[in-house]
């Protein structure tokens, strides 16, 4: 069975189990105005047990489809169905069994009156049953059969009210066979529609991560990081705050790519990039891929403390991973160098500004011998 079957499927089930309630009320009601208008006084105890079995037979109709209309979402049971048409069919079973008892006893009048108000009941649980033609057949067919027994030597007033009963539960058939079609059709456009949108959801959210991402570190992109350090321009710029920004290369990455290859030089960056991200501890603090192996943080709201303290981690965090650069002349392992910059923001000021000075520091701790950070020297907070 297709994904798409299984959900129409459901939505059958749901429709089913939530309106099943109304047969089981129905048929409590119906069963207690039955016996009110036709229990003859003088043989109680049997109809009054055929009631009182028909209440006992309700509620557990009731408990069950309220068991199962609680579950708006997730699957329900296989066997869901089956049980809902073998409760109605007990309904029905039983209802044959008041008609066999209730009808021979009573007048013309109250016969007509009693298959009335079967069709009336008959009428009532087509809407619950609209997406099920066998559950209202279950229901529906022991009584028919039960009143065609009482029929017999009955005259033709009787026969006819009987012959309108039949035809409107064929017209019923009808009418219940082209709605379940057209309902269904729509329970399937539906299920396809929500596919469509979760699809269409999924390709956006797609679409926005490759525009968004970098592709081989999963950091944000350069683009990000230009609009992500405008934001916070403006903002440090207004509360009169410290924007601090550091720019990474990895030491000596070019020697690694050669010697170990470009497989292994992508899973260095990607290694590394997952350090910086540990390394970060605020939401609003962002990492981004620069270019090649370059990268780059923004700490809003941070000092040259702050600042040197995130540098720290990210270095002793890579001085716990050892991931092995036997051609590295900083350490044995890899290492990186990180410029630093914290600044004040003001209006007059571009954002490139703490870019270039970060830039001028990473130049500096590279002329240092790499494996360190270096602030820049003016802008210091």
């Amino acid at each position: 069975m297709s994904n798409l079957q299984r959900q129409v499927n459901a939505e059958n089930a749901r429709y089913l189990v939530n309106n099943g309630r109304l047969v089981a009320l129905m048929s409590a009601a119906f069963s207690v105005i039955w016996w009110c208008l036709f229990s003859p006084s003088d043989q109680f105890s049997g109809h009054a047990f055929w009631l009182a079995s028909m209440l006992a037979l309700s509620l557990l109709f009731y408990l069950y489809t309220r068991r199962y209309s609680q579950r708006q979402t997730g699957e329900l049971p296989v066997g869901l169905l089956n049980g809902y048409f073998s409760l109605t069919s007990a309904c029905g079973v039983l209802w044959a069994v008041g008609i066999l008892l209730f009808m021979p006893q009573l007048a013309e009048a109250q016969r007509l009156l009693l298959m009335l108000l079967v069709g009336a009941l008959l009428s009532l649980v087509v809407v619950p049953n609209l997406l099920s033609i066998r559950s209202f057949n279950g229901f529906a067919l022991p009584m028919l059969v039960a009143l065609l027994v009482n029929m017999l030597g009955r005259d033709s007033n009787e026969w006819a009210a009987y012959l309108v009963l039949l035809l409107s539960c064929a017209l019923l058939n009808v009418v219940l066979r082209r709605a379940e079609t057209l309902v269904k059709s729509n329970f399937s456009e539906g299920v396809r529609n929500r596919a469509r949108a979760i699809e269409l959801a999924d390709s956006h959210a797609s679409m926005r991560q490759q525009s968004e991402r970098d592709g081989l570190t999963g950091l944000y992109n350069r683009a990000m990081f230009e609009r992500h350090l405008q934001q916070h321009w403006r903002l440090s710029s207004r509360a009169n705050t410290v924007l601090s920004l550091l720019l990474i290369d990895v030491d000596f990455f070019k020697p690694y790519n050669d010697h170990y290859g470009h497989l292994a030089g992508d899973q260095c960056l990607s290694l590394v990039a997952s350090l910086f991200n540990q390394a970060l501890q605020r939401e609003d603090d962002m990492v981004a891929r620069y270019g090649g192996e370059e990268f780059v943080i923004v700490l809003p709201n941070t000092d040259t403390k702050g600042a040197l303290q995130v540098a720290t981690r990210i270095r002793t965090l890579l001085a716990k991973a050892k991931l092995r650069h036997e051609y590295s002349a900083a350490a044995s392992y890899v290492t990186v160098s990180i410029g630093i910059c914290c600044l004040i923001p003001s209006a007059q000021q571009s954002s490139k500004e703490i870019v270039d000075k970060a830039d001028k520091a990473l130049y500096r701790a590279k002329q240092l011998g790499r494996n360190q950070a270096v602030v820049a020297a003016r802008g210091e907070v």
